[in-house]
């Protein structure tokens, strides 16, 4: 089942050029994937009810095409690209009033039972390939970039607006913490174009983490580290 909906970019998520910002763009996808995952019953919160599971993204790559303008109208197309053993992809495409693509997000997850840790079987919440999985539109590749030799560049403390609902920091705050690295200038002169973003552990409220970056082949790589445990691995392209 695909989500088709019509809407106009809102002022409060977009940047200081009064355009869709990167971490608005991943406030919509997750918004808008998590309606059509909602429509089917397959959602985080009734897969906590239903299953004692909730989803868990490792990875989003987005690609931005073209920064859709403060209230320019767009249509949004958000659906399951595929679904096989414990992994689960889902695309989310933003479209311009002539159909051209300007965002494309594909995300990777995997559902989590709460009480073992244990990843489960997509099958095994209520997800199958036959009745829920539509064809991609654009072929993503996610990262293989060895993340090494990463320099501190800066500190980061999680506070209460970053908690989800699982008590664990928003994939979102994570993209947050990491573009704000970037200055106003530097993302005039060079905005985003592609980032990928790899969920690899959890922090909490009250958690203080570092931010190390470095450069290769022309890509900015980035990781969130709480100790020496790494929770987040970001790639971006400018």
């Amino acid at each position: 089942m695909k989500l088709i909906k019509q809407a106009v970019i809102p002022a409060s998520i977009c940047d200081p050029n009064v355009k869709l910002s990167v971490k608005g763009a991943f406030d919509l996808v997750q918004d808008y994937l998590t309606e059509m995952m909602g429509a089917q019953h397959i959602d985080g919160v009734t897969l906590r009810e239903q299953y004692g599971c909730v989803w868990v993204f490792t990875r989003n790559r987005i690609q931005i095409d073209r920064a859709l303008n403060w209230m320019e109208p767009y249509t949004v197309e958000s659906y399951i690209s595929s679904a096989k053993g414990a992994k689960l992809t889902a695309d989310t495409v933003l479209k311009d009033k002539d159909g051209k693509i300007c965002v494309y997000s594909r995300i990777e997850m995997c559902a989590l039972e709460l009480s073992s840790q244990k990843i489960r079987r997509i099958r095994d919440v209520g997800v199958t390939s036959d009745s829920h999985v539509e064809t991609p539109e654009r072929e993503i590749v996610f990262s293989r970039l060895k993340h090494e030799g990463l320099a501190p560049f800066s500190k980061q403390l999680v506070q209460s607006g970053d908690i989800d609902f699982v008590g664990h920091t928003n994939n979102v705050s994570y993209v947050r913490f990491i573009t704000n690295t970037y200055t106003v200038q530097e993302l005039r002169e060079r905005p985003i174009r592609e980032i990928e973003v790899r969920y690899a552990g959890q922090t909490h409220e009250g958690d203080t983490l570092d931010i190390r970056k470095a450069t290769v082949d022309g890509r900015e790589l980035f990781d969130v580290t709480l100790g020496d445990t790494v929770a987040v691995e970001c790639e971006i392209v400018r």
